[in-house]
């Protein structure tokens, strides 16, 4: 449960350090942080938290983009430009969340493990 609870802050930490201009580039770093940090259950803990903020991060972010391709199937050709570009876009912004959102979360369960 500590889990589940973990990737439910570390993601609304990311979300909101986004919106801030200079940390968002280093906002699921210290989202995944909190998350494995709250988690308590060290780095493996951590990782499995970074995992389940990446999931849950990715939802939404594929179901827009998807979204976003039915509504441009009927423009011929640059309906299909845009929504591949805004699918491969999508997969970019959360492979880089996943990326240092579980680094971060190893990172924060690792600390609280040491406390």
């Amino acid at each position: 449960m500590n889990i589940i609870k973990g990737a439910m802050i570390g993601l609304i930490c990311t979300v909101v350090l986004y919106m801030l201009p200079l940390i968002n580039a280093l906002s699921p770093f210290f989202g995944g942080f909190i998350g494995g940090y709250v988690a308590e259950e060290g780095a493996f803990g951590g990782f499995k938290v970074g995992v389940l903020m990446s999931v849950l991060a990715a939802i939404p972010g594929f179901m827009l983009s998807g979204a976003l391709a039915v509504l441009l199937a009927d423009v011929p050709v640059l309906g299909a430009i845009l929504a591949g570009s805004g699918i491969i876009i999508t997969l970019a912004i959360v492979s880089y969340t996943a990326i240092f959102g579980i680094i971060g979360a190893v990172v924060g369960g690792a600390v609280a493990d040491k406390r």
